[in-house]
């Protein structure tokens, strides 16, 4: 797997930091949190980005981030939930590597996410269910088209989703 990046994609509480993580331990690969990383590059928290630049500019960022560092192969990628919003790193996500969709329902990631302030889209919703909905009606044909598999996190723990995707890697690996 080290001549491809893998890319884990998904809403925000869809796990993509925690199996990532994972997964590069497991596979001796690089990872890289796109939201940490600007986070650190700006010396600033997500929240704080938003607040002084504005989501555009924060997408802007991202992207730019994103593009450069995916040229280097054999990194394991949690996306921030946004990722698949610009077509320049659906590209990406598509032709750099393996993509894998993290799906869960809005209400499971409702009952996920604890820390709101970490993730600005959130922070001014009363209701957390509700804001969530309205996110996945914008993005999940985005997220289903950029992926080249799709594993539904609903009823899985953090262990069995880096299961999966071992498994369909190992089928690649046979593939190839």
């Amino acid at each position: 797997m080290q001549d491809k990046n893998l890319f884990l994609i998904g809403m925000m509480g869809s796990w993509k930091s925690t199996v990532g993580c994972k997964l590069a331990a497991t596979l001796e690969m690089e990872f890289i949190d796109t939201d940490d990383a600007i986070e650190e590059i700006n010396e600033m928290k997500m929240a704080d980005i938003f607040k002084e630049f504005g989501e555009k500019r924060f997408r802007e960022m991202e992207k730019a981030f994103f593009i450069e560092k995916a040229k280097q192969p054999g990194q394991i990628f949690s996306t921030g939930g946004g990722i698949i919003l610009r077509k320049e790193n659906r590209k990406v996500l598509q032709n750099c590597g393996i993509c894998f969709f993290l799906e869960a329902s809005p209400q499971t990631l409702a009952d996920r996410i604890h820390n709101t302030t970490k993730r600005p889209l959130l922070t001014d919703s009363d209701n957390i269910e509700d804001r969530l909905k309205t996110i996945w009606n914008d993005r999940s044909q985005l997220y289903i088209n950029s992926a080249h598999h799709i594993i539904k996190t609903d009823n899985l723990e953090p262990p069995q989703v880096l299961n999966e995707i071992i498994k369909i890697l190992e089928v690649h690996i046979a593939d190839h």
